[in-house]
């Protein structure tokens, strides 16, 4: 139901932007007249606003349910229990990892659960509120940050001074999973 509402309102957009573009110009032989122009105006913008209400109809009944918001509460909460493990495990093996073992379990972390969180900041935003995600986001921000320094340090040759990451990266993503908790 999504693509066809998304449709409606690209094409409502684009034949606003064209009638509105006739509006106020002299009619010639290579324009549309003034009378069509808005036509095209008042039937674009008419497609744009039902696009719109449908739209906030969709979310409405899709989030009516509860099984939405329920689930992607779920979800989350579940990818930053395995990432806060996961970084937990990487802190307190840190004094017994080689570079290579470093290397590749940082590369495993970003690569996956990470990413899985990070591409899905939208959702997160849309679930949480714009104030409550950037308090989480500040702390998952900094933790990967604090990973691809750590990262390169290792690759760098610098296995100790990565190493000292590794208690920041976890204290700033605890962080993060308080701020969570409290959403």
């Amino acid at each position: 139901m999504t693509t066809p509402i998304k449709i409606l309102i690209i094409l409502g957009f684009c034949a606003a932007a064209l009638g509105g573009a006739g509006l106020g110009t002299p009619a010639d032989e290579h324009s549309v007249s003034s009378n069509l122009a808005w036509i095209i105006f008042c039937c674009g913008t008419l497609a744009l606003v039902t696009g719109g209400v449908l739209q906030k109809l969709a979310k409405k009944k899709a989030g009516g349910t509860g099984t939405g918001e329920t689930s992607a509460e779920n979800y989350f909460s579940k990818l930053f229990e395995e990432i806060r493990q996961e970084l937990h495990s990487l802190d307190d093996s840190r004094a017994d990892l080689s570079e290579k073992e470093l290397i590749t379990k940082i590369e495993d972390l970003l690569k996956t659960r990470y990413f899985d969180l990070t591409s899905r900041h939208e959702e997160l935003t849309a679930l949480l509120g714009f104030s409550k995600y950037a308090a989480i986001w500040d702390g998952v921000a900094s933790t990967e940050r604090l990973l691809s320094r750590a990262w390169s340090m290792t690759t760098d040759g610098h296995l100790e001074e990565a190493i000292e990451e590794l208690p920041r990266a976890r204290t700033h993503f605890e962080r993060a999973c308080d701020a969570m908790a409290k959403s």
